[in-house]
């Protein structure tokens, strides 16, 4: 169920009524920035985009009825084909509210409103096979003429049971993978709690959901992506027990009920099993796809001893272990709730941070180690909240890419930096190199090689002096779409850096093909390069094969004198890093190339 931020007037500034999207009967576009929402006895203002709202309520039971109404399905009383208008809510037209549904076909509607009415579960199928050979004996035994001609009928009287047990089912799986779907899992879960609060015993709900799945969406097709949750759902089958269930909740969100449980310690056990089934790569279109999940955990009767707060529990869980990076479980608790409570509100802030003028960009420092001289900056964003301070990007970017806000903000980003870095050239400064980071989303957004030509032809600013920097996981997802975009930025004059490289699942030979200008070795490397063998022979290797293969090696994070000297010994060609400066806003910046501060003097 989403949760809905709206207003009672559609007003700037405004107080945020947050509603639950059940509440919620239709969504009404009146002109082309004000939307209504209408609940049964009330109607409120909306302040989102209403192209992005029915993939959003989607898995809620939303559809388009036409270009200005959306509709919960579940609310639908009657449809009127003749005027092609469905009654909402109410058996009394008279009272009811209405939605058109003028240009979708009649029949679409009837099909709906049927699979809505099917209300009987229990029909048996019988294998048409035998009855037809039961039928066969019978008519020749007998010579019933009687029965013979009764024989179409009871076929389609089989056969309408028959379409009713599949529609059963439809209610109670999931299309795509055919697991359970929310409903059965709910009326599973009620059966469990009263079987529970009858003997004492204990349940535990799992709800997990896959890392970063909306890129593989983004990137790949949403093809691919129905593939990889298809071949989960066989894993999960098996791997639950046939005393308890698993479920698709919606998208790429699972939940498990494991009833009568004796210890706590059963439930993370399980959990630790999920990344266990994840460990292999699942092969789609001859690529091999590797993900994670965030797990949470609420235990009954421990964590609640009703059936929506344990799902709310659940839930809260799982969104803190994506909060610390994924790939790991938590138990629910109690201090969560506020958490929780944190990120509608981050969400809410972040819808307008870019509006308001919020954001800020700091600039580190990129130096040459040959000459000990600033080469270049990387952009980073820092969210100044007028009233939370600044927030990191650890907490705001991993949402925005969850919400699709990574889009205009990180198109954002790419535009300053390039107009910070043009304005200091005007300035008389040496013409410095930006590198700009690039998300997963934003690099597979159409046009977007379009969009970084016309950034560099508003600005000004050389496509050389311009250093696009996508991550090692990036770069290995749809390979051949990566590599063509690849050229035809090379093409403009732009260059192009693989960040965080040796962390991912990549192939050396990748390197050579994608012809990228530096290699950004990760700071999980150089954190312990003078302490641990392991690191520095991986360092030692990729500093040199990046000279073999005539591209730059840049290690980032350097802290240390020691670690520094330890890279200028094995010909690392850039550093950045608090050794030679902390990010810094753009104003101090601009006092330090003023400055011409040097790392050393040659």
């Amino acid at each position: 169920m989403q949760k809905i931020p709206v207003t009672r007037d559609g007003k700037r500034g405004s107080e945020i009524i947050i509603i639950d999207s059940s509440e919620v009967i239709k969504i009404e576009r009146i002109r082309d920035r004000s939307i209504v929402i209408h609940t049964k006895d009330q109607q409120y203002y909306l302040d989102l985009s209403f192209d992005n709202l029915e993939e959003w309520l989607f898995e809620d039971g939303f559809r388009f009825l036409d270009s200005a109404n959306l509709v919960n399905m579940n609310h639908v009383g009657e449809y009127d084909s003749k005027k092609g208008i469905v009654y909402l809510d109410k058996e009394d037209r008279k009272y009811s509210k209405t939605a058109s549904a003028a240009r979708i076909h009649k029949e679409h509607i009837h099909n709906v409103m049927q699979i809505m009415e099917t209300t009987d579960p229990n029909n048996t199928q019988q294998n048409q096979a035998e009855q037809d050979e039961l039928f066969a004996k019978i008519i020749s035994e007998t010579n019933d003429e009687q029965f013979l001609r009764s024989y179409a009928t009871i076929r389609a009287v089989n056969a309408r049971k028959r379409a009713e047990q599949k529609i059963v089912h439809m209610a109670y799986h999931d299309s795509l993978t055919n697991l359970p779907n929310r409903l059965h899992f709910d009326e599973r879960l009620k059966t469990c709690f009263e079987h529970a609060e009858q003997i004492g015993g204990m349940m535990a709900v799992i709800f997990f959901d896959l890392d970063r799945f909306k890129v593989i969406n983004d990137t790949l097709g949403h093809h691919v992506g129905d593939q990889l949750l298809q071949l989960l759902a066989q894993k999960l089958q098996i791997y639950v027990k046939e005393k308890d269930i698993v479920a698709r909740f919606g998208g790429d969100e699972f939940i498990i009920l494991l009833s009568d449980i004796t210890h706590i310690d059963e439930a993370a056990q399980f959990a630790k099993g999920i990344p266990e089934l994840l460990k292999e790569p699942f092969i789609i279109e001859n690529q091999e796809l590797f993900v994670t999940a965030s797990i949470g955990i609420s235990l009954y009767p421990h964590d609640s001893t009703d059936v929506k707060t344990l799902l709310k529990n659940a839930d809260i869980a799982m969104y803190r272990s994506k909060e610390k990076g994924g790939n790991s479980y938590h138990y629910y608790q109690p201090e969560m709730n506020k958490r929780s409570l944190h990120r509608l509100n981050l969400e809410i802030h972040l819808r307008k941070a870019l509006e308001r003028d919020e954001f800020r960009i700091f600039y580190q420092p990129i130096v040459d180690l040959s000459k000990g001289q600033i080469y270049g900056m990387e952009s980073l964003i820092r969210w100044a909240h007028p009233e939370w301070g600044m927030i990191s990007p650890a907490e705001f970017i991993p949402l925005a890419e969850e919400t699709g806000l990574i889009i205009p903000i990180g198109n954002w980003v790419l535009k300053q930096s390039c107009l910070n870095n043009k304005k200091w050239q005007n300035m008389g400064h040496p013409p410095l190199c930006v590198s700009v980071n690039i998300s997963a989303i934003q690099f597979h957004q159409p046009q977007f090689v379009q969009l970084v030509e016309k950034t560099l032809e508003e600005t000004g600013l050389e496509p050389k002096l311009l250093c696009l920097e996508i991550t090692e996981n990036v770069a290995m997802t749809n390979i051949a779409y990566i590599m063509d975009t690849m050229q035809k930025l090379r093409a403009l004059g732009v260059r192009i850096s693989i960040d965080d490289f040796g962390t991912g699942y990549s192939s050396f030979s990748y390197l050579k093909r994608f012809r990228v200008h530096t290699l950004k070795i990760d700071q999980s490397f150089i954190r312990d390069v003078t302490v641990d063998e392991e690191n520095a022979a991986i360092v030692t290797a990729l500093i040199a094969m990046s000279r073999q293969l005539k591209i730059k090696s840049l290690a980032e994070g350097v802290e240390t004198q020691e670690q520094l000297d330890f890279l200028i010994n094995q010909g690392c060609d850039e550093i950045q890093g608090y050794v030679f400066s902390k990010p810094m806003p753009a104003h101090e910046f601009e006092l330090m190339i003023k400055e011409n501060k040097q790392l050393y003097q040659m």
